[in-house]
């Protein structure tokens, strides 16, 4: 499509944000009061140049009508933001560790399938980051079992987390953490091993519709995709990803969220925005 110049003083109606809002609401889960109005504009109105719409009503009727769908997902993605990058919010992999070192290194020893979930994976730094954490403390297992999911709503960012191939320099953490081992250069690549690829597996998925798996998980990253939901949307979550956390197991949560009453969740607070489901007994199948 030939792109298209919006004016700059062009506002969305209220209709438009309306439609867009109830699009976000019920496809993602995505809360947007009226406030957020300028937000959307801004990172919808590329979208709208970029498709050739004339108009933000033209984008909106397009947004409803049967041949949208995909333009629905688009529009999600638009609204969410892909920032991330290598061991982010260091002190969660240091619980990470700890819960690795000091309470499933000999349950894991005993042939225990190690497994955790990165829920909000984005570019896959963070998934990465927990598997080459996995084999820093457990490289020692023989016949180590370990797999990771990793999932994501973003069709286009799981193509890229799937490569393992990020920039050398946006990559500097990895130089720091001292995991290079598990890693190779090319050029001005970082490119992630096979051993470290192989532990993952890269899924897309809502988390406001219908999980399609009953998996436990000894540890779950769902970090700073809540704090686009509302209240009722987030205890869902909360409620559900508990569920899913074996007993001792860990919840790890981005820098500005945090569990109201986590016992009403079966969770209690372990750390900075990190939480532990309750039970008498150690982490267990």
């Amino acid at each position: 499509m030939t792109v298209m110049e919006l004016p700059d003083t062009q506002e969305i109606s209220d209709e438009n944000f309306r439609i867009i809002a109830g699009i976000a609401k019920k496809s993602a889960g995505i809360s947007l009061s009226e406030k957020k109005k300028s937000l959307v504009y801004s990172r919808i109105s590329r979208r709208v140049r970029q498709e050739g719409f004339g108009s933000f009503d033209d984008y909106c009727n397009f947004l409803v009508s049967g041949a949208g769908v995909d333009e629905r997902n688009h529009l999600v993605s638009a609204l969410t933001t892909n920032v991330t990058s290598f061991y982010r919010e260091k002190h969660h992999f240091a619980y990470l560790e700890q819960l690795l070192r000091q309470k499933l290194y000999s349950r894991v020893e005993r042939g225990e399938e190690l497994r955790i979930w990165s829920a909000a994976c984005s570019s896959g730094e963070e998934a990465y980051s927990i598997a080459m954490t996995v084999m820093k403390c457990l490289s020692a297992v023989p016949g180590l079992k370990a797999k990771i999911l990793a999932t994501d709503i973003d069709s286009d960012i799981l193509s890229q987390a799937k490569l393992g191939s990020y920039d050398s320099v946006e990559a500097e953490a990895l130089f720091e953490a001292g995991v290079l081992s598990f890693c190779r250069l090319e050029r001005n690549r970082v490119v992630m091993s096979e051993k470290i690829r192989d532990m993952i597996r890269f899924r897309r998925l809502n988390l406001v519709e219908p999980w399609p798996f009953s998996s436990r998980f000894h540890a779950i990253f769902c970090r700073n995709v809540a704090i686009y939901f509302d209240r009722e949307t987030q205890d869902r979550l909360w409620g559900n990803l508990s569920a899913r956390i074996f007993p001792g197991g860990e919840l790890y949560l981005g820098h500005s969220e945090r569990i109201a009453h986590p016992e009403r969740f079966g969770m209690e607070s372990i750390g900075y925005n990190a939480y532990r489901r309750v039970s008498s007994a150690e982490v267990s199948s």
